[in-house]
């Protein structure tokens, strides 16, 4: 069940998994230190934590990076590239909502009907495993 919550996460998640960069460097940080003492898995968080934010940040300069050469170029096409990534209207950020929506409604509905299947699975196996007739 972990695990599931855990996938849940990550997949309904509405950012990148670039935000969860800086949390994931300080939970390694944080257990690989643990073995130290609590000073040592301190500093190492907090190690992970900045290893994260430059993960994390190294992807905006490349974006950046990748603008600033079409400026130099003169590449309008590249320009209107980026620039039409970034922007959204009312509309398109209302249509990606009612997505959003559906998708958690249809994931709920699956979850709804799979897990009274497999709950009585196993208790009828649980069940069966001790009224099983015996070989003679």
């Amino acid at each position: 069940m972990k695990a599931l919550s855990i996938f849940a996460v990550f997949l309904l998640g509405g950012c990148s998994v670039r935000s969860f960069y800086p949390t994931i460097g300080g939970v390694v940080g944080g257990a690989a230190g643990s073995i130290g003492g609590p000073v040592v898995a301190a500093a190492s968080a907090g190690a992970g934590v900045m290893v994260g934010e430059m993960a994390k940040g190294n992807a905006d300069l490349e974006e950046a990076k990748d603008t600033i050469k079409a400026l130099s170029k003169g590449d309008v096409e590249g320009l209107i590239a980026a620039g039409l990534g970034e922007q959204k209207g009312f509309v398109d950020n209302a249509i990606d909502a009612v997505m959003d929506t559906i998708k958690l409604v249809c994931i709920g509905l699956l979850i709804w009907n799979i897990v009274p299947i497999v709950y009585t699975r196993f208790v009828h196996k649980k069940a069966n495993n001790g009224n099983s007739p015996k070989a003679v």
